[in-house]
């Protein structure tokens, strides 16, 4: 097990064991990882008789919709107090999107894999070397000697593999193969999954990704995209249609970073896609954002800066990693 406290897991079990309520978030615009791992616990509390509340600030985008349980999700919230609340993937609390400070809860459990991740709970559950949280989360159940069932294989292989871009990412281990390897022995449809994240697309995506590309630039090694409100509004999308987008650069070779950016009425959302060696990670800190060393990102008001200053101070940063 990949550097996980026994300590911290044995605190996680006294402390679900020992408790009713639960309240379970993760970070804002979720991802499969993200889900996955919050729907594994989600099964295993539901199993103990607990009662449990699931809620996002964000909707899931369609291609989360092939994980199970994701309809108990909610987008919006009945009650603020709760016995315990578990924390996926957010760095601090206002990741998830919420005031902590509107609820009442007894005990907080951070668990997240990103070095931008703060020790927030009464149980910090870190692991800054681990491709996925997902991965985590096997290795506690492991720990525990909690069964894994059929649903809980099919999430957490899909937090693995759209973690580790299909174990293209550097983080990637052969001891992620292997538990790759025992998720599968579970016999579920992995080819649909697989073609789910990586091969399904729609009309709004592929379009956003044509008017994308129209607008790429390449300068030293940094390329840039952006797509504007007018964009997603000519075709009807939202900004879940444009969620691979920021990869594609990342094809050409002499390209080390790529930057896209897009808008709506209030902020700018920026994604960064590194080579190995650039860690894009310390880029989104300087604006107050996170992520991994090759993947990450940020949100910034429109009040706060303009588009063309966003870029400046995007390419300054840059170029203090590439140096």
């Amino acid at each position: 097990m990949r550097s996980l406290d026994p300590n911290d897991i044995r605190k996680f079990k006294h402390i679900i064991d020992n408790n009713k309520t639960f309240f379970l978030t993760l970070h804002t615009g979720p991802d499969a990882d993200a889900a996955g791992s919050m729907l594994v616990v989600y099964e295993y509390l539901k199993s103990l008789k607990k009662t449990v509340y699931l809620y996002s600030v964000d909707s899931l985008p369609e291609n989360l919709h092939i994980l199970p349980h994701y309809k108990s999700i909610k987008n919006s919230l009945i009650k603020k107090e709760f016995d315990v609340a578990i924390f996926f993937e957010c760095s601090t609390p206002d990741r998830a999107g919420i005031n902590i400070n509107d609820f009442k809860f007894k005990r907080i459990i951070n668990i997240d894999h990103h070095r931008t991740a703060e020790r927030y709970g009464d149980v910090n559950i870190l692991n800054f070397d681990s491709p996925s949280t997902a991965e985590m989360i096997w290795n506690i159940f492991k720990h525990l000697k909690i069964k894994i069932t059929k649903n809980m294989a099919v999430l957490l292989y899909s937090g693995i593999i759209t973690d580790t871009g299909k174990f293209h990412y550097s983080q990637t281990t052969p001891e992620t193969h292997i538990i790759a390897a025992e998720l599968l022995k579970y016999k579920f449809n992995f080819t649909k999954i697989n073609d789910n994240f990586f091969l399904s697309s729609t009309y709004q995506s592929l379009k956003l990704l044509g008017r994308a590309l129209e607008s790429l630039k390449i300068k030293d090694g940094i390329a840039f995209m952006n797509l504007t409100q007018n964009d997603f509004k000519e075709f009807d999308a939202s900004f879940e249609h444009s969620e691979s987008i920021v990869n594609y650069p990342m094809m050409i070779d002499e390209v080390k970073v790529s930057v896209f950016i897009k808008e709506d009425e209030k902020k700018f959302t920026v994604t960064f896609r590194s080579k190995p060696k650039i860690n894009v990670s310390n880029v989104a800190l300087a604006f107050n954002g996170g992520g991994h060393k090759n993947a990450s990102g940020f949100k910034i008001s429109k009040e706060k800066i303009t588009y063309d200053e966003l870029k400046r101070s995007i390419l300054t940063e840059i170029k203090k990693e590439i140096k």
